[in-house]
């Protein structure tokens, strides 16, 4: 079939809250919207205490269209309105393509391509792409509404053209553990980002925090991330726990980097843990490299992860990085090499540990703090990694060519 031009696309996602889909909605948003492309982007709300990065799409002129009825909770008659609203646009912007990143837009976007293209012949039919930037299949919800959201995405994969997923473990829990459909119509496509700005970030002049050598500071440890039960920070709290009653935590100031309904009680998690005074929550951060800068370590907890945005950033900036070893983190940080003498997993490009395991974190930690030269050397081989494979160009690259393979058949 021949291309029409301009390529109308029409993308959604739920909300954009701080975090590497909004980042990627935008920016792939952009990306298409110069000659033979025109794109719209369509989004829901902010939730509360979300942080909102509304602002990228303002800063970049991309096309952004917003429905106060779609956002995060479910709702049946928030969502039946958000259906026929997308409804409306699509009549409207008369997309060719229709790309849904996250559940939510995944369900609504698709089943709203799916009533229109049901009066369409097949030439005529509005291709759909759906992006899996994590997923909701486990460490969010019971057993019962698992159960039906597995059904659901079941139910409107078979009315897409492609599924995007963000690294090989991804696939694997999409196609085998929670076999939502076949490898092929599964194409891997890992995030990309304009790096530029998180060049090896040298900390400001005057700064006594770097003034100093290594053993003679304390290391500054950052968390970034949604304050929800997901991301686990409890974990990070707990292992300053272990680090207090060892005598180790005056070797560290922990930095809790964003903002979410458990703030409140991981306050008071910190003071009934008395760690405290080692802890500074410092909500949501705009310049993110300035943040990086000033940390020597990341550190992730997540139960459940995609690829983590916070982790990319982090070893772009030539920082070490401390995880978990969920969904597709293995995969970015690469496999373990050797294990140490703490018991965590060394990579080429960070550390892995256990989920779930806050004295792990902590003699990992110790370990970091008290191996500077493999912990640089990390930092850089990290730093190396991600600058070469998780670019801008690269994920627009890829984009395009699954885009025009979808009207060759």
């Amino acid at each position: 079939m021949a291309l029409e031009h301009p390529l109308r696309i029409l993308r959604t996602i739920a909300r954009l809250n701080v975090g590497g889909p909004a980042i990627q909605a935008v920016a792939l948003t952009k990306a298409f919207s110069q000659w033979p492309y025109e794109s719209l982007l369509v989004c829901g709300r902010v939730g509360p205490h979300e942080g909102d990065m509304s602002y990228l799409a303002e800063e970049q002129g991309v096309q952004l269209e917003s429905l106060s009825q779609f956002g995060r909770e479910l709702s049946a008659t928030a969502d039946l309105r958000s259906f026929l609203a997308m409804r409306k646009i699509i009549k409207r912007f008369r997309p060719h393509i229709i790309h849904t990143h996250t559940a939510k837009a995944g369900t609504l976007g698709r089943l709203a391509a799916l009533s229109v293209n049901l009066f369409r012949s097949r030439s005529k039919r509005i291709r759909v792409f759906h992006t899996f930037h994590g997923h909701v299949f486990h460490s969010y919800f019971g057993t019962l509404k698992v159960f039906v959201f597995v059904q659901i995405e079941r139910f409107l994969a078979r009315f897409t053209d492609k599924i995007i997923v963000i690294s090989p473990s991804q696939r694997d829990d999409i196609c085998q553990r929670f076999k939502i459909t076949d490898s092929k119509r599964v194409e891997i496509i890992p995030l990309g980002f304009d790096l530029s700005g998180f060049g090896k970030l040298e900390a400001e002049d005057g700064d006594p925090h770097d003034r100093k050598p290594p053993t003679a500071r304390v290391l500054h440890v950052g968390i970034v991330g949604r304050l929800t039960q997901v991301k686990n920070h409890r974990m990070l709290l707990e292992a300053a726990k272990y680090l207090k009653d060892a005598g180790k935590i005056d070797l560290f100031t922990f930095f809790i980097v964003g903002d979410g309904e458990l703030r409140g009680e991981l306050v008071r998690y910190a003071t009934e843990l008395e760690v405290q005074d080692s802890m500074v929550f410092t909500g949501w951060q705009k310049d993110m490299p300035a943040l990086y800068r000033d940390l020597d370590i990341v550190v992730l907890t997540s139960l459940n992860e995609g690829t983590p945005v916070s982790l990319i950033e982090a070893m772009a900036a030539g920082r070490p990085v401390v995880s978990t070893a969920v969904g597709g983190v293995p995969d970015l940080l690469g496999e373990i090499q050797a294990t140490a003498s703490a018991g965590c997993g060394l990579t080429a490009n960070g550390v892995l540990i256990p989920s779930d395991d806050a004295g792990m974190l902590a003699r990992a930690l110790i370990f970091l703090a008290e191996n500077d030269e493999l912990r640089q050397k990390m930092a850089a081989q990290a730093r190396e990694s991600v600058v070469a494979l998780y670019t801008l160009e690269r994920l627009v690259k890829d984009i395009e060519t699954l885009y025009h393979a979808a009207f060759d058949r």
